[in-house]
């Protein structure tokens, strides 16, 4: 099997990111940039020229955004909240400045054993996941959502989703995967 795994396009919480104007995205539901979406368009043509069984795509918008960009027409398609980014819990859409301020977690900037949340396979913030979490939920979609049978397929998801799968179908190891950046809108083909 061939796997096309695509990052959504840049969204509005990387653009702002970008801009100085740093939260905790996770799961929270943001839409593309227009930048993002001229990149996903741009992906049309590539994807054009491959024979795709089916796509599997986030069910959050920016990733639904990124799909329509590059799929406009009829293709065997599953929506699936298995491939949603990982979930920072309730540092979603709040700072750093903002979290220090409330006792309760401020450990995770200050104390040395839970500063490394952000990519660890084992600490997690509250009610959010760790890399072994989203590993685990990988592999829920591929042994349960995907089609054996299929050739090539495309995953259109999310940075450290795209990490954890790399790491579960044995393509990275567990400790090159906190480091690798995956690009928005830049296909990495695995094939299995």
């Amino acid at each position: 099997m061939k796997i096309y795994f695509v990052r959504h396009g840049e969204s509005q919480a990387n653009l702002d990111n970008h801009q100085g104007k740093t939260y905790y995205c996770g799961q929270l539901d943001v839409d593309l940039t227009q930048t993002g979406r001229n990149s996903a368009q741009a992906l049309e043509s590539y994807f054009n020229t491959k024979d795709i069984q089916h796509v599997y795509v986030s069910d959050l918008k920016r990733t639904v955004q990124t799909y329509s960009c590059i799929f406009p027409y009829d293709i065997p398609t599953t929506l699936t909240p298995l491939l949603r980014e990982r979930s920072l819990g309730v540092f979603e859409g709040k700072n750093q400045q903002e979290l220090e301020q409330i006792s309760e977690y401020k450990k995770y900037f200050t104390q040395s054993s839970y500063m490394n949340f952000r990519n660890s396979y084992t600490q997690r913030v509250p009610q959010g996941e760790n890399y072994q979490d989203v590993i685990d939920r990988f592999e829920a979609f591929f042994n349960h959502t995907v089609n054996s049978t299929y050739d090539t397929i495309v995953v259109v998801a999310h940075q450290i989703l795209i990490r954890c799968a790399l790491v579960y179908l044995g393509v990275l190891k567990r400790e090159d995967a906190k480091q690798i950046h995956i690009e928005n809108c830049k296909p990495i083909v695995v094939e299995i």
